[in-house]
């Protein structure tokens, strides 16, 4: 039986296992084109960890079109030094090292520049900036740039490359998908005219590096919307590409512009979300084939392989949570890894928010050249109050740096706001980070007291207290139902319901509302423009499909004005009476509840706040914020 730790052959490279890490631009890079030693130390770790074979992000054929900022690329012979000494860092721990080769052509942030970028046909890009089609005459260049491109990278010591072509996004993308290819010419039309292009670059790639140098081709076994590629046309294209040259196929799947969701998929998509595609692949493929998305757990991505469903796994945002998973896959230590529930938030909302990506779970991804777990020389015993996400965190960090810390929990659960967080069916797997990290308080023998709310006198036979208990919702009167109590099961309404407040919190209890009362009729009041604030965009067009299916109503840029008399809102500058609802639920947000934390600094012991309890934010605040105390006792 082939393992997912046996040795993979691609052309000619060896992988000591079938492993690879997918890329995934988080924004580490600067405008030189080469990685930084913020952008080593992340790949770095990964290679520690033991995967096979890292894709380091988008490298763009053209140093003058970049994608998404400040993106990789050879500028000169220089660059290619100073890439060849990264690769040989990268090769030291065994770990092959290919780029992800592109021309972002309709993705490229050219126009800030006051260049338009190109694209197979005119058309608005996924920034909604118009893009201009490429001229047949300017086609040989651009092949000769994915070709040279291409031999930079043998030079820099590479050990292949993966051509990008999925998702009708980017260059190749965009000639290869209907739905952006509207040419007339030879590069447009059918199937085979549309994939000219492709074929062409294959080719010229092949010519100018030899066939000793594998090209692995990013595609989308479907693109899983009406008018895109089938699985049907995918199957076409294969026996032309081997012919071509293509040494192995990374399934995914999706068109980027449509479905993000199915390109990142998070809550509430399916894991191997594009397996069914793979397998009818595999079965007319002579060379390996490998599956992305959303292969978030040790035994799916073990069982994979063993079952011969594909040839080797692409771990994306998995090696993001824990850069070891490879590691601790092969040693079946599955409960000990950091797990990736398709949130988002770190990785992806970061860098909505021009900040760097990094990870919930996971706050040393991003900054490991800063942050080290260095052993603690301290004998201070160390009280955390509260055991949600982020007192479990700090728990862990502090007993990993040999501190002696116990956790103290008011209620019977661990798990905090996460506990309502995962209460509806798409992000149940929420969950798992708690179950990680109670497992990891279990196998660290961290003492975890429940039903034990803290009260000053606790906290005399310690040293160091962390405070970190929570938030308290918002209402507008001591008997008004919250959010909170909902997705707490402290209430059951059904009927006809009002939910104050469309952010994140309000949507998620509008939903479970619906799926314990499918007879149910919500309406939602939001101030903003639209509901759901705070979700990443991926995890957002999963949530608004799923709403349009219930029987919810979302009323945006509508104030409540009083719920005497019927409900009065304001709309536009105007009054308006929605009549009377069964029920309303209040979901406006919550205060930080400081005051055990004031209450026990009065005491003179060393304390500290965070979370919730200090300033309302989400889980990878709190996360962040503990460990970074951790570290510093």
């Amino acid at each position: 039986m082939t393992t997912l730790f046996d040795e993979l052959k691609i052309g000619s490279m060896i992988l000591k296992n079938r492993t690879f890490m997918a890329p995934m631009s988080l924004g580490y890079g600067d405008q030189t084109g080469i990685p930084t030693l913020q952008e080593q130390a992340y790949w770095l770790e990964r290679a520690k960890g033991e995967v096979g074979c890292i894709i380091t992000d988008a490298t763009s054929v053209d140093p003058n079109t970049p994608y998404l900022g400040n993106t990789l690329c050879f500028r000169s012979e220089e660059s290619i030094l100073e890439y060849k000494k990264f690769t040989d860092k990268i090769h030291a721990y065994g770990t092959k090292i290919i780029p992800q080769i592109t021309h972002p052509g309709p993705e490229s942030i050219s126009s800030f520049f006051g260049v338009t970028p190109i694209s197979s046909s005119g058309y608005l890009n996924s920034m909604y900036q118009q893009t201009r089609e490429l001229k047949i005459e300017e086609i040989p260049n651009i092949i000769s740039m994915y070709a040279n491109t291409s031999y930079q990278a043998k030079q820099a010591g590479f050990d292949g490359i993966e051509l990008h072509c999925a998702h009708g996004y980017m260059l190749l993308g965009s000639f290869l998908s209907p739905l952006k290819n509207k040419r007339t010419d030879e590069y447009g039309g059918n199937l085979m005219h549309r994939a000219r292009l492709l074929f062409e670059v294959v080719e010229a790639i092949k010519s100018k590096c030899g066939d000793d140098f594998p090209i692995i081709l990013r595609m989308s076994g479907s693109e899983k919307i009406p008018g895109g590629n089938t699985i049907e046309d995918t199957l076409q294209l294969i026996p032309e590409l081997e012919k071509r040259g293509v040494d192995a196929f990374e399934i995914s799947g999706g068109s980027q512009y449509e479905l993000p969701n199915k390109i990142m998929p998070s809550h509430g998509e399916e894991c191997a979300t594009n397996l069914k595609e793979a397998l009818r692949i595999k079965e007319i493929s002579h060379v390996p084939v490998l599956l992305v998305g959303k292969i978030n757990e040790a035994k799916l991505a073990r069982s994979l392989v063993e079952e011969e469903k594909v040839d080797g796994i692409v771990l994306g945002r998995a090696l993001l949570a824990d850069p070891d998973f490879v590691k601790k896959a092969k040693e079946h230590k599955d409960a000990q890894i950091a797990p990736c529930t398709g949130c988002l938030a770190g990785c992806v909302g970061q860098q909505t928010k021009r900040l760097y990506g990094t990870c919930v779970i996971n706050p040393f991804c991003g900054h490991e050249m800063e942050i080290k777990i260095e052993p603690t020389v301290s004998n201070k015993k160390i009280m955390i109050v509260g055991g949600g996400i982020g007192g479990l965190s700090t728990a862990r960090m502090c007993s990993l740096r040999g501190l002696d810390v116990e956790v103290f929990e008011k209620s019977d659960v661990l798990g905090g706001q996460i506990n309502l967080a995962s209460k509806i069916t798409p992000k149940k797997e929420m969950h798992k980070w708690i179950d990680y990290l109670e497992n990891e308080c279990q196998r660290l023998h961290i003492p975890v007291h429940l039903n034990h709310e803290v009260k000053v006198n606790d906290v005399h036979n310690f040293d160091v207290i962390l405070v970190c208990n929570g938030s308290i919702p918002n209402k507008p009167n001591g008997d008004a139902y919250t959010a909170h109590d909902i997705l707490g099961d402290k209430v059951d309404v059904h009927g006809n319901i009002l939910v104050v407040g469309g952010g994140m919190v309000g949507v998620e209890a509008s939903e479970y509302i619906c799926e314990k009362h499918p007879d149910a009729h919500v309406t939602i009041l939001e101030m903003k423009k639209n509901i759901g604030d705070g979700e990443s965009p991926a995890n957002l067009v999963s949530t608004m499909t799923r709403i349009q299916s219930l029987p919810i109503k979302a009323l945006t840029e509508t104030k409540l004005v009083s719920v005497e008399d019927g409900v009065k809102v304001e709309k536009g500058g105007e009054t308006q009476n929605l009549g009377k609802f069964d029920f309303i639920v209040y979901a406006t947000g919550s205060k930080p509840d400081p005051s055990l934390y004031e209450a026990i600094r009065e005491t003179g012991k060393e304390t500290y706040l965070f979370g919730d309890a200090s300033c309302v934010a989400q889980a990878l605040e709190a996360v962040r914020d503990g460990v970074n105390i951790a570290l510093k006792l």
